[in-house]
């Protein structure tokens, strides 16, 4: 920037001419300079390609225009709430080092207009909103100082963050909800693809926070990307609860039933056979005469299981059908 300083010596006050006078830049070294600074300066200097970029011009009233072309780089105290929606407030402070507000005063020269270009100036991630400039006093235990401030309301581009953020989450979060529309048997398929897309959030996220500095609340980025990671990561976790259900513990379960099943069918005989011989026993003293031996109970209780159509272990018998030559073709006979 070019930062240009005004101040009347009146020992410096020439009548002889009318003609304003440029000097060389090696005579600031002879004149009174004012030891104005910046305050919340992190790093400056002055351009000195080829020679150092500074100017004198002296008027006749003893006028003196002092200008330097210096770079520099001003802290400024953020609130990253609302990151990367967020409007931040910048100041850069001029002050006295030296000088009380006895000795020197600080004013912008020329009003609001003191300060221009700035409606030219392009900034990557910035887009200035608006300009104030205010002038002050501030008291310290030495005294009280004359300040200048330029402040800067500016608002982040969010073109940047669309595209490097916004649009790889939304896609990557669709992309994991694509696992529905698999075949519920290509388990490979469905575990690659929402283990990829965890990943990749995951790899978004840092590298989001790598960019920014480390502080201690939460901003609305953070909430936004924790929300698609979620969505993400319940895709994934809900194709293995649902896959544990239906084709993990049914089938199980289903197996032990068939199992009881034929353990039940495999045992019925043995328990029918105890069962006859008990009752043979019991009733043997008293009717051993009237009473059939238990082979011949037996068969007779397998007969009667025939004739209802059941066998021994509780299977269903089907008859036979029967065709017989001597009917007309649309008669069958069963038996």
């Amino acid at each position: 920037m070019y930062f240009q300083q005004s101040w009347r010596d009146k020992r410096l006050a020439y009548a002889e001419m009318a003609l304003n006078l440029t000097l060389d830049n090696r005579v600031a070294d002879q004149l009174w300079l004012p030891d104005t600074y910046f305050l919340n300066d992190k790093k400056s200097f002055l351009h000195g390609v080829t020679v150092k970029n500074r100017m004198i011009r002296l008027h006749p009233d003893g006028t003196v225009l002092y200008g330097l072309r210096i770079t520099t780089t001003a802290a400024c105290m953020m609130d990253l709430r609302r990151y990367p929606l967020d409007e931040q407030n910048c100041t850069l402070e001029i002050e006295s080092y030296g000088y009380t507000t006895d000795d020197i005063v600080f004013f912008w020269q020329g009003g609001d207009n003191a300060v221009t270009g700035v409606d030219k100036l392009e900034l990557p991630q910035f887009s200035i909103v608006e300009l104030r400039l205010v002038s002050r006093e501030v008291r310290f235990t030495t005294g009280s100082y004359p300040r200048l401030s330029l402040s800067f309301r500016i608002k982040r581009n969010i073109g940047y963050f669309i595209l490097q953020t916004y649009m790889p989450s939304i896609l990557i979060t669709i992309l994991s909800w694509v696992s529905f529309w698999i075949n519920y048997d290509a388990s490979a398929a469905r575990v690659a693809l929402g283990v990829t897309t965890v990943l990749t959030m995951t790899t978004i996220n840092t590298h989001l926070r790598e960019t920014l500095p480390k502080i201690p609340y939460v901003k609305a980025i953070d909430v936004y990307l924790m929300g698609c990671f979620v969505f993400v990561f319940l895709a994934l976790l809900e194709y293995a609860f649902v896959n544990y259900v239906f084709f993990g513990r049914g089938p199980q379960q289903q197996k032990k039933i068939n199992e009881r099943l034929n353990k039940a069918n495999n045992e019925r005989p043995r328990y029918e056979d105890k069962r006859l011989r008990e009752q043979d026993s019991m009733s043997a003293p008293f009717q051993s005469n009237t009473l059939r031996s238990y082979t011949q109970r037996r068969n007779l209780y397998l007969e009667e299981q025939r004739k209802v159509g059941v066998d021994a272990y509780g299977n269903i018998l089907l008859t036979t059908l029967e065709m017989n030559n001597e009917v007309m073709p649309s008669d069958v006979g069963s038996s």
